[in-house]
């Protein structure tokens, strides 16, 4: 095979010296072990991940190599490499590259330790499916091989001790995730150089969101969550985050929680998955919808709060507590369906400074902006059963429109110009009575 590392003299091939020559030209074992240990902490990956783009090739070369037994001008790191591409979800099951994989079987069986036999745990890690064949074939080849892997997944094998016994690894790598404050980071220090992404850790998480989910009520258990699937050194978990993210919505079906909490989780979910009401991709397109309907009835209500305590915060007036506390009752008796806020400049600084208590929080898509008056004027935009109601700060007055009707604003606009509103409106009151202007809305919904 001419795929071996080019340098003879690698530090496995010193290391095998005889004793006086490792004198005379490396430092003391212990040195060199610390030296090591440095080097894989800080590049975990020897192989790189191929992009998809070059997957077919590099399989197809290796199945052309695999037939005609040429092995000239290739590397261990374009053969780990091919790999990848042979086991991933997309090829594993092709008959036409079943050659090429009974090949890396044998390999991993008959190879000196080294390079492509490390590779190919991180093959196996990355490909791994409960249930799957080629996760039983390189589980069994690589456990025959456990006593020969390299310090690179020391660790690992340390830590998860059933890493080669596919029916029991996720399970207990669910257990190591179970046991930290802090699952991502964890599955970092032992080896897991891409939680989010590793076959195995994909198939933990099932069992961790299952094992967790009955403690959801408690704050420790939320933050032990969250820092999955948000860490703090990551990115945002995607793929497998809807039932986790139904995990938590589940614990509120039957209750309401605080209004800092709901405020709190709601602002942590759309800056991880986006806002539903904007968005019906991603974990949203397949979500169970009564508890999809849980936090449409916490954004209706946070921001009709958030409208209410800006304008009580900034506008001094008798007329406006009476005018809150009327909108605010109709959301508790639950006539007002949704609701939406297009903030004007000055309120969108004061909310972003004074509202929204999470860093992630982008104002540019969590709300509206109101651009006419040069943004002194805000507006809530309500559906209340068939109409639409808006309603702004100051003296603005509240319009009514029919849902079917051309010229009523849609919710969830980006922009919305509040003299366009105005003018287009048919039905109106201002609110210098507020016993008939409560009565009028009353009418008129």
């Amino acid at each position: 095979m001419k795929y071996a590392p080019a340098n003879p003299d690698s530090i496995n091939t010193l290391l095998h010296r005889p004793n006086t020559l490792q004198k005379r030209i490396l430092p003391p074992l212990d040195q060199v072990h610390r030296s090591v240990n440095s080097i894989l902490s800080r590049w975990p990956d020897a192989i790189k991940t191929p992009e998809n783009r070059d997957r077919e090739k590099l399989a197809l070369d290796m199945l052309s190599r695999v037939q005609n037994w040429n092995w000239d001008n290739i590397t261990t790191q374009r053969v780990i490499s091919a790999a990848v591409a042979v086991f991933d979800d997309e090829r594993r099951t092709r008959s036409d590259l079943e050659p090429v994989q009974r090949f890396y079987l044998s390999e991993i069986e008959t190879r000196q330790p080294g390079a492509f036999l490390d590779g190919m745990v991180g093959v196996y890690i990355d490909s791994f499916q409960p249930g799957a064949s080629h996760t039983r074939f390189l589980a069994k080849a690589l456990g025959q091989r456990r006593a020969e892997l390299g310090g690179r997944h020391r660790k690992l094998t340390e830590t998860l001790p059933s890493l080669f016994r596919p029916d029991a690894a996720p399970m207990d790598l669910a257990k190591v995730m179970l046991d930290s404050d802090d699952p991502y980071a964890a599955l970092k220090s032992i080896g897991l150089s891409t939680p989010h992404t590793s076959g195995l850790a994909k198939a933990a998480h099932k069992t961790f969101v299952e094992r967790l989910a009955p403690e959801l009520g408690k704050p420790e258990a939320r933050s032990k969550l969250f820092n999955w699937l948000m860490p703090e050194n990551g990115p945002v978990l995607q793929a497998g985050a809807g039932p986790a993210v139904e995990a938590i919505l589940s614990v509120w079906r039957n209750r309401t929680p605080s209004d800092a909490l709901r405020n709190e989780l709601s602002e942590q979910i759309i800056a991880g998955w986006n806002d539903p009401r904007l968005y019906n991709g991603g974990i949203w397109s397949g979500f169970d919808p009564n508890l999809k309907s849980v936090l449409l009835r916490w954004l209706t209500h946070q921001d009709m709060k958030f409208f209410c305590d800006m304008v009580t915060a900034t506008q001094d007036s008798h007329m406006w507590p009476p005018r809150r506390d009327f909108w605010l009752k109709l959301y508790d008796d639950k006539m007002i369906d949704e609701a939406w806020v297009a903030f004007g400049s000055e309120a969108r600084r004061y909310a972003q400074q004074n509202l929204i208590r999470s860093g992630k929080t982008d104002m540019n898509r969590r709300f509206g902006r109101q651009l006419d008056r040069g943004g002194s004027t805000s507006l809530l935009i309500m559906r209340i059963g068939n109409k639409i109601v808006v309603d702004g700060c100051h003296s603005y007055k509240t319009h009514i429109f029919r849902l079917d009707d051309d010229r009523a604003p849609k919710l969830y606009k980006r922009e919305y110009y509040c003299d366009d509103i105005m003018r287009a409106s048919r039905n109106s009151k201002p609110h210098n009575s507020i016993y008939n202007w409560s009565q009028w809305v009353l009418q008129n919904v």
